[in-house]
């Protein structure tokens, strides 16, 4: 059974409203996001989705969260719809510049309720909650205000979060992107630890250095498609010439 499968897959964004195009100035129109997206990923596969901004990376990982609906039998979560409830707890994800924490509680009271959310009992979580700040050095700052922490312990703990209920299947978009360079090769480092490595993981990013340290494949869209399916490219030189001379500028 393969861990995610996409087949055929097309997606298009419905033009706005009538009243939210008078706001817009009426000139919205649908937009296609994904055209005929075909791939598997087998359990355990570390995978890097990039493309540059607006080739669909978001909005295919939000298809396959079940956030997005799509033509039926299209995309499936280790063999099943992402719909479900069921396959919605096998999959954790993760954002850059997460907004959804409480930022007066501490890192481990918000680990605790969100846990709760996931029905997860006090000595599971627990026992979560010590593991996930061990292996993310989070235990120095588990009793800290999440607004207190840097950008790069955010990250650590919005990874913490989905990682609460132990899912399978892992989600990280653009996870280093708000990041300086040194938080970017520690968070890197931490993904290649214990806690991932049975878990297959689909990263966007736009940064081949870290296509290349943390994936064995890379899968590259480009205006909605897949140009590249394969391993991580060596040289920086090649993503550009795939995706054109205009991605150096972002």
């Amino acid at each position: 059974m393969q861990a995610v499968s996409v087949k055929n897959l097309n997606f298009t964004y419905p033009k706005p409203p009538a009243l939210f195009l008078y706001l817009m100035g009426g000139k919205a129109r649908s937009v296609q996001a994904l055209k005929e997206i075909n791939f598997t990923i087998s359990p355990g596969e570390k995978i890097s989705l990039m493309g540059k901004n607006g080739a669909g990376k978001t909005t295919l990982l939000k298809i396959i969260m079940g956030l997005l609906h799509h033509q039926v039998n299209s995309v499936e979560v280790f063999g099943k719809s992402p719909f479900s409830g069921e396959t919605r707890k096998m999959i954790g994800f993760a954002q850059s510049d997460e907004r959804s924490f409480y930022h007066r509680l501490s890192v481990q009271e918000n680990l605790f309720f969100f846990g709760g959310i996931w029905g997860l009992s006090e000595s599971v979580l627990k026992e979560r909650i010590f593991t996930i700040s061990e292996e993310l050095n989070l235990k120095d700052f588990i009793n800290e205000p999440f607004s207190q922490l840097s950008s790069g312990m955010k990250q650590r703990v919005s990874i913490g979060r989905a990682l609460l209920n132990d899912p399978p299947l892992l989600l990280l978009d653009e996870p280093t992107r708000s990041l300086d360079i040194i938080a970017q090769d520690e968070l890197r480092s931490l993904l290649k630890g214990h806690l991932f490595k049975d878990k297959t993981i689909i990263t966007a990013t736009h940064k081949i250095e870290e296509a290349q340290e943390i994936s064995q494949r890379c899968i590259i869209l480009k205006e909605g498609k897949v140009v590249y399916d394969g391993v991580p490219f060596e040289k920086e030189e090649k993503f550009f010439e795939l995706m054109g001379k205009e991605e150096r500028c972002q």
